[in-house]
C-alpha cells in the first residue's frame, strides 16, 4: 500500500468523522426510518404536510404498479438499500444471501452469478422498462445501473428469471443535489453528483455525472468509465404522466484475459500475477433513451398501462492478436402493458417489439457478427385468481418470435398461501428460450459454432418445479428456503476443438439434471440483526449433442454466507449507526466458472478448469448516518492471510485483496 493512498483514505476518514461530529454539535435528530437515503422524504419533519400540499394543487405522487400481484417477489426495497454500499448492480446481487456470484475483481465488468439457480444466461433484467441484456452475448450489462437510485427490484422466476428494476422519483418544489463518493487503495474510486429540480407540483428534471476508476491491485487490470444521466416527468394531468430518459456510458478496460499464476499458490499482490495478455484493451459504450406515457384509472390509483419507446446503442471493440471482436448495434424498441382487474381476479397483457441493426464499419477492421439486422418481439399474459382471502392461484404466458431464430412458447402455473405464519409458493412450468445471435452467428478467428446450421440447432428447454417457504415472515425470527430442479437441455457449451486446441468451439448438451437450494434464518430487534444461509446448486451429467460419447459434467458448488450487527443512536441520537460483520465463503473446493474474454461469455462447461480452493472472506461494515447525510467504512478481505490467502470470484480472475474502502453520501436541499 503506498504512502499517498494512505494519506488519502485517512483525509477522507477524517472528513466523515467532521461531518459526523457536525451533527452532533448541531443535535439534529435523525429519523433513520422514515425512508430510504436519497429520497426526498428523508428526515423531512413537515413530510405529512407536503404531502397534503400536492393534494391540494391536484398533483398525487405516481407510483407504478409492483408485479407481486403476477407472481414476482420483491426482493429490495428502498429501505432495505440505504444502508448498503453498492458500486454497480452487479456488485448489489454478489452480496445476495440466494446467489453464488462469479466477480471478476473489478467495479464496471460483467461477473456472472447464479440467483437462485439461474445462470448468467438465463436471466433478464429490465430498469424503468430498457431491456439491460447485450443483443449479441445475452447477458446483463448491470455495471450502467447507478444503485443509489433504486427503489425497488421484484423479480418474476419461471423458465428464466426476470427482474424489474425502479428508481425514484422526487416530489418536492425546491432543488436538490446528491454526491457519493467512495475512495479505496490502489486506482479504485467512483464519484458521482447530480441536481434535481422540480419547476413545478407537475414537473421534474434530474442531471448527473458518474465517474468512475478501478483497477491497480494486479498488472493490466486498469479500467476507468463514466455515464451521463437525465431523467424527467411530467403530469399531462390527474391521470396522464410522461416520462423521459436518457444516458450514456463509455468503458475503457485493460484486458488481462485472466492470470496465469496456480489458484492454489496465487500471490494475492500486485508484484506477482502474471496476465495471459499484458498489453490488451478494450472500449465500450452504451446510450438509451426512451419516452413513456403513463396511465393510471385515477389520482389515487397504481398505474398499470404505459406505452413507451426507446432507443440503444451498443459499441464495443476488442482488438488482440490476430483476431478482434467487435460490433455495433443500434435497436428501436416499443413497449406496452395494460392491465383488467376485478375484485378477486386480474389479467395483465405486455407486449414488446425490438429491431436490431448491426453497423459493419469497414475502419474497425474484423468484427464477430456478419449479420446486419434482425428482430425479436414477444407477448406475456399473466393472470391470478384469489381463491381465498389467503391463497392464490397464478398463472403466465409467453410467446416470443423473431425474423429467422424461430419462434418460442412458455408457460407456468403456481399455487400461493399467504398468511401471518407461512408464505410459501409452488410453482410448475415449462419453457424455452432461443439461442442468442452469438451463438448463432459468431465467427472469429479462435471460436467457432459445432457445424449445427442456426436453423437446425436446439431450442434451450426446460421442465421445472421450483417453491419458496417462509415462516414467521413478520416476527423476530424467520426462516426461509427456495429450490427449483429442472430437466434442461439445448444449453450451450463453450469447449476446446477436439481438431484445433487454440479453437475454441460451441457445443449443445443433450438432456440433464439440474437443481439449486438456498436456506437461511434471519433475527433482528431495534439493536441486532443477524442472518446465515447456505446456497448449493448442482448440474447433473449430460451428454454433448453432436458427439455422444462425450460426457460433459460440474461439480457441486457451495456457499455460505452469514452476517451480524449492531445498530442505534450514537452521539446523544444525532446519528444513527449501524455496525457489524459479514462473512462468505465455501468450505469445498470447486471448478469455478470461466469467462471468455475474447467472447465475453460465460461458459457453462467447466471440464479442464483449475480447482479452485477452499475460501473464506470476512468483511468489517461501519454506516453512521446524520439527518440525509452518511458515511460508510468497509475493510474487505480484513482475514486475508489468516483465514486463508484470498480467493477467486471465478476461474483465473482473482477478487482484490485487503483494502478499507471509505464512502460519503450526501444530499443537500437548497
Amino acid at each position: 500500500m503506498n504512502k499517498s493512498a494512505s494519506i488519502r483514505r485517512l483525509r477522507l476518514l477524517i472528513l466523515g468523522l467532521f461531518f459526523l461530529y457536525l451533527g452532533a454539535d448541531q443535535q439534529v435528530q435523525a429519523q433513520p426510518n422514515i425512508s430510504g437515503l436519497g429520497s426526498i422524504q428523508s428526515d423531512t419533519a413537515d413530510l405529512a404536510a407536503m404531502q397534503e400540499g400536492l393534494e391540494v394543487l391536484g398533483i398525487i405522487p405516481w407510483r407504478w404498479a409492483n408485479r407481486t400481484k403476477w407472481g414476482a417477489w420483491e426482493v429490495a426495497t428502498d429501505s432495505l438499500l440505504r444502508w448498503e454500499h453498492y458500486t454497480d448492480g452487479h456488485v448489489l446481487w454478489a452480496q445476495r444471501s440466494d446467489v453464488i456470484a462469479y466477480e471478476l475483481g473489478t467495479v464496471g465488468r460483467q461477473s456472472g452469478h447464479y440467483v437462485q439457480g439461474f445462470g448468467p444466461g438465463d436471466q433478464k433484467v429490465y430498469l424503468e422498462g430498457i431491456d439491460l441484456s447485450n443483443p449479441i452475448t445475452g447477458l446483463n450489462e448491470l455495471q450502467y445501473v447507478p444503485v443509489h437510485k433504486v427503489s425497488s427490484i421484484q423479480e418474476l422466476p419461471s423458465h428464466r428469471l426476470r427482474s424489474d428494476w425502479r428508481l425514484r422519483d422526487y416530489y418536492v418544489i425546491k432543488p436538490i443535489s446528491t454526491l457519493n463518493y467512495d475512495e479505496s487503495s490502489y486506482t479504485y474510486r467512483n464519484l458521482e453528483f447530480g441536481v434535481g429540480h422540480n419547476f413545478s407540483e407537475r414537473s421534474h428534471l434530474e442531471l448527473s455525472f458518474w465517474d468512475r476508476r478501478a483497477g491497480g491491485n494486479y498488472p493490466a487490470n486498469e479500467l476507468k468509465g463514466s455515464q451521463l444521466f437525465a431523467k424527467g416527468y411530467y403530469h399531462l394531468s390527474k391521470t396522464l404522466r410522461l416520462d423521459a430518459w436518457a444516458a450514456n456510458n463509455s468503458f475503457e478496460a485493460d484486458e488481462s484475459f485472466g492470470y496465469s499464476n496456480s489458484s492454489v499458490a496465487f500471490p494475492f499482490s500486485e508484484y506477482g500475477p502474471i496476465p495471459r495478455r499484458n498489453s490488451v484493451s478494450s472500449s465500450s459504450s452504451r446510450s438509451d433513451w426512451f419516452v413513456r406515457l403513463g396511465h393510471r384509472p385515477d389520482s389515487s390509483s397504481l398505474s398499470s398501462s404505459y406505452l413507451q419507446v426507446g432507443r440503444t446503442n451498443h459499441e464495443f471493440n476488442l482488438p488482440f492478436s490476430t483476431d478482434t471482436t467487435a460490433w455495433n448495434i443500434r435497436s428501436l424498441w416499443i413497449t406496452g402493458a395494460t392491465v383488467l382487474e376485478g375484485s378477486n381476479w386480474g389479467l395483465g397483457a405486455e407486449g414488446r417489439w425490438s429491431g436490431y441493426t448491426n453497423r459493419i464499419d469497414s475502419d474497425t477492421g474484423f468484427h464477430t457478427i456478419k449479420r446486419s439486422n434482425w428482430w425479436e418481439s414477444n407477448a406475456n399474459l399473466v393472470g391470478y385468481w384469489k381463491v381465498l382471502p389467503t391463497v392464490n392461484l397464478r398463472l403466465g404466458l409467453e410467446q416470443v418470435f423473431t425474423g429467422n431464430l424461430g419462434s418460442a412458447l412458455s408457460g407456468w402455473v403456481s399455487l400461493d398461501v399467504e398468511n401471518k405464519v407461512i408464505k410459501t409458493n409452488l410453482r410448475l412450468g415449462k419453457g424455452l428460450q432461443l439461442r442468442s445471435i452469438q451463438d448463432q452467428y459468431w465467427t472469429s478467428n479462435s471460436w467457432q459454432n459445432d457445424g449445427i446450421n442456426y436453423k437446425d440447432s436446439p431450442l434451450q428447454e426446460s421442465q421445472y418445479i421450483l417453491g419458496s417457504v417462509d415462516l414467521w415472515p413478520e416476527r423476530f425470527l424467520s426462516i426461509w428456503l427456495n429450490a427449483r430442479y429442472s430437466l434442461e437441455s439445448g444449453t450451450a457449451l463453450l469447449a476446446p476443438s477436439k481438431l484445433i486446441q487454440e479453437e475454441m468451439r460451441i457445443y449443445y448438451a443433450k438432456e440433464y439434471s439440474f437443481w439449486s437450494t438456498s436456506v437461511g434464518l434471519d433475527a433482528h430487534s431495534s439493536h441486532w440483526e443477524y442472518g446465515l444461509s447456505a446456497t448449493a446448486f448442482s448440474r447433473g451429467n449430460g451428454q454433448i449433442q453432436t458427439q455422444s460419447a462425450e460426457l460433459f459434467e460440474t461439480d457441486m458448488q457451495f456457499r455460505l454466507r452469514s452476517h451480524a450487527f449492531w445498530k442505534n443512536y450514537v452521539f446523544e441520537r444525532a446519528a444513527y449507526t449501524k455496525m457489524g460483520v459479514r462473512l462468505y465463503g465455501s468450505p469445498l473446493a470447486s471448478r469455478n466458472l470461466a469467462f471468455d474474454t475474447a467472447a465475453q461469455w460465460w461458459s457453462v462447461q467447466q471440464n479442464g478448469h483449475a480447482e479452485q480452493p477452499a475460501f473464506l472472506r470476512a468483511d468489517v461494515e461501519i454506516s453512521s448516518r446524520v439527518r440525509s447525510m452518511m458515511v460508510f467504512l468497509r475493510w474487505e478481505n480484513v482475514a486475508q492471510g489468516f483465514l486463508g490467502p484470498g480467493y477467486f470470484g471465478a476461474d483465473s480472475f482473482p477478487m482484490p485483496g485487503r483494502r478499507l474502502i471509505v464512502s460519503i453520501k450526501a444530499i443537500f436541499r437548497n
